[in-house]
């Protein structure tokens, strides 16, 4: 996305407790053992509300947030980051680190809602304790610059985590009854499009595919490669969106992806919205139209492109590192387990 609406657009939601200042991760073995779900939300959880990547300009949507969740029975509880500001950060990288492990620590806290994306927890990834974020595991949404934190957390854990909306976002029925649905409920669903959603949906290779979901914003996604913190492409779905890049720039990020070798392990991809990637002269470009069909054209496995995840008022929650099943040709994402824990 363009480096200026980077940094001032984005959101995320989470939902975890625990603190620290060093690097920490689970060894090798216990990297091996089962994924581990949160457990389910319940009317009357506390939840945690932080902000740890860009500063909240508007205070209004603190407030915003809070009366939703409140609507919904649940308790809140706003962090210091939410009030903090640090050039574009919502406070320092010790205070926005500190609060998120003080928050997966704190035992009364049963849910985190990252406040908004923007830019800033890939500066914080080194500082998180994976091992007290795995030993204290609890819900954690967002999306945009919140996509480095929710995949990090999950390869470094097992923790499952949720790709959707955060604290700046539209709340509207279909983006609850997602949240509901994934983060309440939990039982195995199929997510499909509202019949109001107006991106179209294209199929680019036919078929279905099966594996766990990873994914998010393509410009935090591509930063992460070759850190110790890169997804797991291989036997994956992944789910791809972005805003604000013309489609050189898309381009040139799926290169790198294409030249890292992770397109080359995934089962199958969804792409999402990208919204406001047409070219700013479309004489002089390619159109997002032909550089999709340049890199997925003659893909091996299952591609559909338009499914509601992103930058956008109707939104999907999609849980990190659970199993599923995408069908390609009726543009629907199936999950194979639950996405929550009793």
């Amino acid at each position: 996305m363009k480096r200026s609406d980077f940094l001032k657009s984005s959101a995320g939601i989470i939902v975890g407790t625990t603190a620290l200042t060093s690097f920490t991760t689970p060894n090798e073995a216990t990297q091996d053992q089962i994924r581990i779900y949160p457990k389910a939300l319940r009317r009357g959880d506390l939840i945690g509300i932080t902000a740890p990547a860009g500063s909240i300009w508007n205070r209004n949507h603190i407030e915003k947030v809070e009366n939703i969740l409140h609507d919904q029975g649940f308790k809140t509880k706003v962090g210091k980051t939410c009030f903090e500001q640090e050039g574009y950060l919502a406070g320092t990288d010790e205070l926005r680190s500190t609060e998120l492990m003080e928050f997966f620590e704190d035992k009364t806290i049963k849910g985190i809602v990252t406040m908004r994306g923007g830019w800033g927890c890939q500066r914080i990834l080194d500082t998180l304790n994976y091992e007290t974020i795995r030993a204290n595991p609890k819900v954690i949404i967002g999306f945009s610059d919140i996509t480095s934190l929710v995949n990090a957390i999950y390869k470094h854990t097992r923790l499952v985590t949720y790709h959707g909306p955060c604290g700046y976002s539209s709340w509207g029925e279909f983006t609850m009854k997602c949240v509901k649905k994934v983060l309440v409920v939990g039982d195995p669903f199929t997510l499909k499009n509202p019949a109001e959603y107006k991106e179209e949906t294209k199929t680019w290779v036919s078929g279905k595919a099966q594996g766990r979901l990873i994914g998010g914003n393509l410009t935090v996604l591509t930063a992460l490669i070759g850190t110790a913190h890169e997804p797991d492409w291989a036997g994956s779905i992944l789910f791809l969106e972005e805003i604000g890049e013309e489609p050189y720039r898309v381009d040139r990020m799926l290169w790198q992806l294409k030249q890292t070798g992770a397109f080359s392990k995934l089962n199958g991809l969804v792409l999402g919205s990208f919204k406001n990637c047409q070219p700013e002269e479309p004489h002089k470009s390619f159109s997002l139209d032909e550089v999709f069909t340049q890199h997925f054209g003659d893909a091996k496995y299952p591609i559909y492109q338009g499914a509601a995840f992103g930058h956008i008022a109707p939104k999907f929650t999609l849980p990190i590192g659970v199993n599923a099943e995408i069908d390609a040709d009726q543009f629907t994402i199936r999950t194979l387990e639950r996405s929550v824990s009793l």
